[in-house]
């Protein structure tokens, strides 16, 4: 065999291994043009590697087929060659939309040129760089951020002084504008994918559901639910099947975590490790006859019919004994999902030694994993993920004011929230308000004076949102329900609040968003999820074990939900979830920020590379907010000044 012909095979093979670890198949005529165009961009043997991965990972950004062919992969190229050659090309704010960014005339001609010859060679492989991209994005580290309460004029607003004109943003683009909103998408809990673990093909799988579609708002790809409908299909609370498969969804979500864990996974040579070298997981059905011997155990906290504590899994259940346990960090109620370590004894219980919560995983691993799975559902974008990364990073002065108890019957809370807005009116626009419930100080009750004070109060925040041109505009006002806000019967998710209160609202501000509670947001390459509960003193309620002493009551709130995967690891009785619509209260991957609406005092600290939140009430917390920069994805806590005498 030549030299050349070994050459092209072992470059063949190259590609055949890259792609195929991404779950992707690849078709000859697309080997074919992936050969020559490495060929005649003349890429060293060194960087080969590194070109495909960069264009495998690209692909999946893109298209998310697992069939690659030639037409489709040529297409990937071009976008990305489009993208890298503008790579380092300094945008300014259009001056119409604070949000948007525009290239200075004296660059467009020059720009317009590269791109016309950029299209004559569509293999011109020298502007995929990656590396480049990689050195831009400052990674974050797991270390806490204290808060941070604002207490000058100058500075209680952000970054900007007030009175400061809107800086520039250093954006990443193409010839065309980039619109920062055109990456900004809100979902809602009624959109969001259903997927269901597969034990046999070690991979989830999509839910295909009869039920009927919820509406789609136009524009941007906001998502939001529709009206109930009538159909048996589309009850909230979903059939008897839906119930089992909600704990059976948790338990293999969890599990299949655990199991590919680095403490847990079993190593694929044993030839002379000892047992002790990782934890083995013993099924519950696995216990009989093994009286007196110790045992790790993993499934679901349920009380039986006499009142006691068990431990359940998918096939068997048995008793425990907490009375001389130790639990780590963490939050226990029935049915949450723990590990129980403990000695099975005579009587067919487990003496419990020590309680915890399943490990967790970073974002970036499970997507290493599940890169092809959209767990989220929300719009597909032409950009792949680091590239979304750089520009979420450039956006610098881009921010989200996040406000919890927005009770529009008080007087004051108009009164406070025309200062804020005056505030911002006169510094950087924030992109996004979003306004958590409740937006009553007691609840609705369904009669007639309570529906109209409702709409008189939604009315009045629409005018005066509507006061400020610019900011009722190009902000997104983004409403969240609560518990006292109609309805849905205090049933999780909790539907967004009925059009017949928001007529005003939706005719003045123009992005104003009324969603479901949970709901999450994507913003570049960012998952935020934002949940209005009072969660932390439910779970306080409910705890089996009393929480250790020795961490933050917050952090190990956060644990439970983050390690938990759910956002209500709560027993039925207590708060009724939607058997149907369990799965949008997962968060499976880790989120990138996590909003935990509370009436609890805020706070925010990073766990697991996540950044967690919590505005407090805003007004039982003297009126105290939150504002959130996903560029360095922080948060500070802002506050009015009080006047001095």
């Amino acid at each position: 065999m030549s030299s050349a012909k070994a050459h092209m095979m072992a470059v063949r093979r190259r590609i055949v291994r890259t792609f195929r670890k991404h779950q992707l198949t690849v078709q000859v005529d697309a080997i074919e043009y992936l050969e020559e165009t490495l060929e005649a961009q003349d890429v060293p043997p060194e960087d080969l590697d590194d070109t495909l991965e960069n264009i495998a990972v690209g692909y999946v950004a893109r298209e998310g087929l697992n069939l690659v062919s030639r037409a489709r992969i040529e297409i990937v190229l071009e976008s990305m060659q489009k993208w890298t050659h503008h790579l380092h090309e300094k945008p300014t704010r259009n001056t119409l939309d604070p949000h948007k960014s525009q290239l200075p005339s004296s660059q467009l001609h020059s720009n317009t040129q590269l791109s016309q010859r950029q299209q004559d060679d569509p293999r011109d492989l020298d502007s995929i760089d990656m590396e480049s991209v990689r050195h831009g994005i400052r990674e974050m580290e797991g270390e806490e951020l204290e808060p941070r309460v604002f207490d000058s004029q100058t500075d209680y607003y952000g970054d900007d002084a007030m009175g400061q004109e809107p800086m520039h943003n250093n954006a990443l683009e193409d010839e065309d504008d980039v619109d920062i909103t055109e990456l900004f998408h809100v979902i809602d809990a009624f959109s969001m994918p259903r997927w269901t673990w597969s034990s046999s093909i070690k991979t989830f799988t999509r839910v295909e559901s009869d039920k009927e579609s919820h509406s789609t708002e136009n524009g941007h790809g906001h998502h939001a639910n529709g009206s109930a409908n009538a159909n048996k299909s589309n009850r909230v609370f979903g059939t008897a099947e839906d119930k089992t498969a909600m704990f059976r969804a948790r338990y293999q979500v969890l599990l299949q975590r655990v199991m590919r864990n680095e403490h847990f996974a079993p190593p694929v040579f044993t030839g002379g490790m000892k047992q002790d070298r990782y934890l083995k997981l013993t099924p519950l059905k696995a216990l009989k006859g093994r009286c007196g011997e110790r045992f790790l155990m993993f499934g679901m906290l349920v009380v039986s019919r006499e009142g006691k504590y068990c431990l359940e899994d998918a096939d068997d259940r048995v008793e425990l004994v907490l009375h001389r346990s130790q639990n780590a960090a963490g939050l226990f109620t029935e049915n949450c999902f723990v590990l129980v370590e403990g000695m099975y004894t005579d009587d067919n219980v487990i003496m419990v030694e020590t309680i915890g919560l399943p490990p967790p995983e970073l974002r970036e691993e499970t997507k290493k994993v599940f890169g092809n799975i959209d767990f989220l559902g929300a719009p597909r974008e032409m950009r792949s993920e680091e590239q979304l990364k750089v520009i979420a990073q450039e956006y610098e002065d881009i921010s989200f004011v996040i406000l919890s108890d927005l009770w529009l019957d008080q007087p004051k809370t108009l009164a406070t929230l025309r200062t804020i807005f005056e505030g911002y009116s006169n510094t950087t626009l924030p992109l996004a308000f979003i306004m958590c419930g409740n937006f009553r100080s007691e609840p609705f009750h369904f009669n007639g004076v309570d529906s109209s004070q409702y709409r008189e109060s939604f009315n009045a925040l629409a005018e005066l949102i509507a006061e400020f041109p610019t900011m009722a505009t190009f902000s997104y006002f983004i409403f969240v329900p609560g518990t006292n806000d109609p309805w849905g019967d205090n049933i999780l998710p909790k539907p967004k609040i009925p059009d017949f209160y928001t007529t005003k609202m939706r005719s003045l501000v123009k992005r104003c968003i009324f969603t479901t509670n949970p709901c999450r947001i994507k913003y570049c390459d960012q998952e935020i999820v934002i949940f209005r509960e009072d969660i932390l003193n439910r779970l306080l309620r409910n705890s089996i074990v009393p929480p250790v002493g020795d961490v933050m009551i917050q952090k190990q709130l956060v644990r439970t939900v983050i390690d938990g995967a759910h956002l209500s690891p709560l027993p039925l009785t207590t708060r009724p979830v939607s058997w149907a619509y369990d799965h949008a209260l997962q968060i499976y991957p880790i989120p990138d920020a996590l909003i935990l609406a509370d009436k609890f005092e805020a706070y925010n600290f990073k766990y697991q590379q996540c950044h967690c939140m919590n505005p407090g009430s805003f007004p039982t917390n003297d009126y105290s907010w939150m504002v959130y920069y996903p560029s360095s994805k922080r948060s500070d806590i802002c506050q009015i000044p009080k006047p001095t005498r």
